[in-house]
């Protein structure tokens, strides 16, 4: 849920992709479909700093979504997230960072780090990345407030010198065919 200034809900997304997965950690297998439902709807609200797409942990590995948060006219997109200390280690950075690149936005990424039971380790690792990828500020472990500020110029001109949303293209299963055929 994002909560405004007054304590009103604005916006409401639930989870699309789900943590169905085996890790090599203490715990082994995630289900969270045991749980829970997926969402289905891709959710931009309005905030005074700017158009904020919303995502969740797992969503950061589909690039389709963040397209679409892209196109839906996101500024900005979060992506709370709880890591597993062995795929944060292996990708978290690293998906940060594309996911930013990719769509040209400022990508905010809470993350909780720590022990947990279950056993369940989460990496932690929280930041806030730019539209050209760089990290503007980082935090490992433990309480953190991450502040950065948003360079609306900058990103307006990283879109208008690198059109990526025009010069993309979508293809059919018609045009992935083998090279053979």
């Amino acid at each position: 849920m994002l909560i405004d200034e007054h304590g009103e809900q604005v916006a409401r997304y639930d989870k699309m992709h789900l943590f169905d997965v085996v890790v090599a950690d203490h715990r082994g297998r995630y289900r969270e479909s045991d749980d829970y439902a997926h969402g289905n709807n891709v959710v931009v609200a309005d905030t005074p700093v700017g158009r904020l797409g919303l995502t969740v942990c797992y969503d950061l590995r589909f690039p389709e979504l963040y397209t679409a948060l892209r196109e839906a006219g996101a500024e900005l997109i979060t992506a709370p997230s709880a890591f597993t200390a062995v795929t944060g280690a292996a990708h978290w950075d690293i998906l940060i960072r594309a996911r930013a690149i990719e769509t040209q936005c400022y990508v905010l990424a809470a993350a909780q780090g720590g022990v947990h039971p279950g056993p369940r380790e989460t990496y932690g690792h929280a930041a806030i990345v730019d539209p050209w990828g760089r990290v503007l500020a980082q935090h490992a472990q433990g309480e953190a407030v991450l502040l950065a500020t948003r360079d609306s110029e900058e990103q307006a001109s990283i879109r208008a010198r690198m059109p990526v949303s025009s010069h993309r293209r979508f293809f059919s299963q018609d045009a992935m065919r083998p090279a053979s055929e």
